[in-house]
């Protein structure tokens, strides 16, 4: 047999479990607190009723003049009528004998006391009940003596009684109450728990295209349902993305090896003892070789792109030296182009961005602007400030994108025109590794074109602080 370990146990049970436990000793400290509150209250109520009994009495006999112990053993019949019930007044002369007594409900035998200098209030108990002694003095020019009230607490203890009944029947249908209240709550909180992990196991079951339905309240739960489509929604575009960068990666992979294949098995025919079958392989082979190392090198610089992070201590840059300088290597690399720079920056103006990624946006820009205006041979850069952004814009004068293409440009082997892109050696990665990038930063990248016009690329990278 199992032992009862509270690890052992439901969600549902926990929560109806505690919050029944914790409703009762909330429910118990104000009881307990309002028990004791509302018995020093009764018990002060009948102390001041006996107070005001001794001051009637005294008053009588003040009104009394030459006042005798005749006079006090002929006040029984005021006394009896100022007497409560369940309450003895009697008065003592000053050897403690007693001169007068009247009773309504609570004869007690006392023990005789010496006079009391002032008032007294006492609590006894005589044969298991409860009784407030008060002694008063009593001294006029005439009489010394005591005044003396004993009551019998029946009365207040029969509402202490009462009131514990009920405090005790109140308490136990809080208990029940609070129990069904808590396992209804539990029910609730559980219940949706419940839909999450069913939804998770249909996830993994049969694919992510499940999704939960998120209740109307605007509680911790739903928002916790929410969250949980929202990442759902995040991993599937990721698998989809990663799916699709498969199959377009296995796409681009697959035409070069597939000539390459093709070339040597030419070689393998005739290339042997044919001298132009031979160069042509050979030429062809290293061509696509080229084009495989430059899409490797390409998806590794994509790779290396979802992998920035970018620390908080990045030292700020000068993006007008960074652009210079790479504008200069361009024109050994290429020079029969022009290369422009517009520059409006001011000198002191920083950006948060590490040098070599500067670098690598400029470098394929640059490059895509040089690899498509072959007919005007002239690309501008320009620089300048935007409130919290330096803008940095390469445009150039080739042969531009339809209006319906942009928004596709940066997807990841996407190329407007696939036959003259393999002609230039493009595979569809360089403006997808740049919003990579940018995106890392904080940035944006934008894109602007038309066809047989040119193309304007602009980056907005914030500024250092």
């Amino acid at each position: 047999m199992k032992l009862f370990r509270m690890e052992n146990v439901s969600l549902k049970w926990k929560l109806t479990f505690l919050s029944a436990i914790a409703i009762f000793i909330t429910y118990f400290v104000f009881t307990f607190l309002q028990y004791h509150v509302v018995k020093q209250w009764l018990l002060n109520e009948e102390e001041k009723a006996m107070k005001k009994t001794v001051e009637e009495i005294e008053t009588y006999y003040a009104e009394k003049r030459n006042l005798s112990w005749k006079d006090i053993r002929q006040s029984e019949q005021l006394l009896e009528k100022l007497n409560e019930k369940y309450q003895m007044i009697r008065v003592l002369d000053g050897k403690g004998n007693v001169v007068v007594s009247v009773s309504n409900g609570a004869s007690v035998s006392l023990s005789p006391s010496g006079a009391p200098k002032e008032m007294q209030m006492d609590y006894h108990f005589v044969n298991d009940e409860r009784f407030i002694i008060l002694r008063e003095p009593l001294h006029t020019s005439t009489v010394n003596g005591t005044i003396e009230i004993a009551r019998r607490l029946v009365k207040f203890q029969q509402v202490i009684n009462t009131l514990f009944i009920i405090m005790t029947v109140i308490g136990i249908a809080a208990m029940i109450t609070s129990a069904f209240a808590g396992r209804l709550v539990a029910q609730s909180f559980v219940g949706r728990l419940k839909t999450l992990t069913e939804t998770m196991m249909d996830i993994k079951n049969k694919g992510m295209q499940k999704r939960i339905d998120v209740p109307a309240s605007n509680d911790e739960m739903s928002e916790l349902m929410m969250m949980f489509n929202e990442m759902m929604d995040e991993i599937e575009h990721s698998f989809e993305q990663q799916k699709q960068f498969v199959e377009d990666a296995s796409h681009e992979l697959r035409t070069p090896i597939a000539i390459l294949e093709g070339h040597l098995s030419l070689l393998e025919r005739w290339g042997k003892h044919n001298p132009d079958i031979l160069e042509e392989s050979l030429k062809a082979a290293t061509q696509e070789v080229g084009r495989l190392r430059k899409l490797v090198l390409e998806l590794l610089d994509l790779s290396r792109a979802e992998a920035i992070t970018i620390p908080n201590d990045i030292a700020p840059i000068d993006p007008t030296q960074t652009i210079e300088q790479v504008v200069k290597n361009f024109h050994v690399l290429y020079p029969d182009f022009q290369f422009v720079v517009h520059n409006s920056l001011n000198r002191a103006v920083r950006i948060r961005m590490a040098k070599y990624h500067l670098e690598q946006l400029l470098l394929i820009l640059l490059d895509n602007a040089v690899k498509y205006s072959q007919q005007a041979k002239q690309v501008t850069i320009s620089i300048k400030e935007e409130k919290r952004f330096v803008t940095i814009a390469v445009r150039d004068c080739g042969i531009g994108i339809p209006r319906d293409e942009l928004e596709k440009v940066f997807l990841r082997f996407y190329r407007v025109d696939k036959a003259r892109s393999r002609e230039k050696g493009g595979v569809g990665l360089g403006l997808a590794i740049a919003k990579e990038i940018i995106d890392k930063y904080d940035g944006q990248i934008t894109i602007d074109s038309e066809v047989g016009k040119g193309t304007t690329v602009e980056l907005s990278v914030p500024k250092a602080k």
